[in-house]
């Protein structure tokens, strides 16, 4: 079995604890610290992921190798995020992969961003519109750091008023009037191809169902929630966890058809 050794420039995922997870790049001119001690870069060059080391005040510290979802510990976040409970699901409605064309609105800080360029690969592109200027500069950073960037092409543009790209495999919306795109993606998207729309309040569900039902070309319209409950595993005590992330978003999805 070969290990995969870090190195000088390395990403490394610092793992304390469930509540102290820290992405960094490795410098071997830097010292790393938190509230549990610091660690010299140099320290832990040269060893395997995978394994650990100690903090200054002698506190276990795992070195793991990031994970896609693990560069988010290193992002920039200024704006309220999809939390990936929602957009793992919104991802699968979709039905996109590698090679796909898919087009985003209010990409904020990036996070959906992120995914969507993970799974589209090399040969896919998602286009970013979005805005506001100071939340493309972080969105880019995000993206840099993650590697991601040059798959993703961000827009300084309001959907509202367009969409440049046509037959795209899908188009993800995270506005506070996404009914007023709805036209807009009927003439983007390919046919039988899915919009979905990321919302915080029944409201708004409620105005961009009956949207899409008046326009008449769009099926399969449903509005859903996703529930995500931790528990504690205790021998002979395990139980949920009593605090828990309820209500973060409700995800509305449709389909493309041809009108007659």
């Amino acid at each position: 079995m070969s290990e995969e050794i870090i190195r000088n420039g390395s990403p490394v995922l610092i793992m304390i604890d469930r509540k102290r997870r820290f992405l960094i790049k490795v410098d071997k001119d830097k010292i790393f610290g938190t509230d549990k001690g610091y660690i010299k870069h140099s320290d832990i060059i040269g060893l395997p992921y995978g394994s650990y080391t100690y903090t200054s005040q002698g506190v276990k510290v795992y070195l793991l190798k990031p994970l896609h979802h693990d560069y988010l510990y290193g992002y920039r976040r200024i704006t309220q995020v999809i939390y990936p409970k929602d957009s793992g699901y919104m991802i699968y409605l979709s039905g996109i992969g590698p090679g796909s064309r898919v087009v985003e609105a209010g990409i904020g800080t990036g996070y959906l961003t992120t995914y969507l360029a993970h799974i589209i690969g090399g040969q896919g592109k998602v286009y970013g519109y979005e805005i506001r200027e100071d939340y493309i500069k972080i969105a880019k950073e995000n993206l840099r750091l993650s590697g991601l960037l040059e798959r993703v092409i961000i827009r300084h543009a309001d959907i509202r008023k367009g969409i440049l790209e046509t037959n795209v495999d899908a188009i993800f919306l995270d506005l506070p009037d996404p009914w007023n795109v709805i036209e807009h993606a009927y003439k983007a998207l390919k046919p039988s191809h899915p919009i979905i729309v990321y919302v915080p309040t029944i409201n708004q569900v409620e105005k961009t169902v009956l949207a899409l039902r008046e326009h008449g070309g769009y099926i399969d319209i449903k509005a859903q929630e996703i529930i995500l409950r931790n528990y504690i595993i205790e021998e002979n005590a395990s139980r949920p966890e009593p605090f828990m992330i309820g209500h973060t978003g409700y995800i509305v999805y449709a389909r493309k058809v041809l009108k007659h």
